[in-house]
């Protein structure tokens, strides 16, 4: 074996890796290492709940964000059908002006074409009484 027992050899090396820590370290050195193994993961939690803490806040943000938007969005659509409703009942009460007006149009010629048939007839029938009272082939 090893005639030095301050100078490891090889062998003894190796039976050191394959044996746990516990056995190959001191124990205080065992314990230091897992305090600053809890401190580390003590902090890790830490940042986790913050993270967590921050990405909770900025969800409910987006949402009360999203939720301005959405309604900003409903009225200006609102807002816009209200436009379009007003353009539609202008446009409707012009046209209806429009065919009211050409309805009186109609009408105002309707009752011009009706005097001019009339003025045609009575023409017609004068010509015709004059005609067979200048008619040689009529007779009284």
């Amino acid at each position: 074996m090893n005639k030095n027992p301050r100078k490891p050899t090889d062998e003894s090396v190796e039976m050191e890796d394959k044996l746990p820590k516990i056995m190959t370290q001191p124990l205080p050195m065992i314990l230091d290492e897992l305090e600053n193994y809890i401190k580390r993961v003590e902090e890790a939690v830490k940042q986790a709940q913050a993270a967590a803490r921050d990405s909770r806040e900025a969800a409910a943000q987006a949402k009360l964000s999203g939720e301005k938007a959405a309604e900003a969005a409903k009225k200006a659509a609102d807002a816009a059908v209200a436009k379009v409703r007003e353009e539609a009942a202008r446009a409707a009460d012009a046209l209806g002006d429009r065919i009211t007006e050409v309805s009186e149009n109609l009408d105002s010629l309707e009752d011009r074409v009706k005097q001019e048939a009339i003025s045609l007839d009575e023409a017609f029938l004068a010509l015709k009484d004059k005609h067979i009272e200048q008619s040689p082939f009529f007779e009284n």
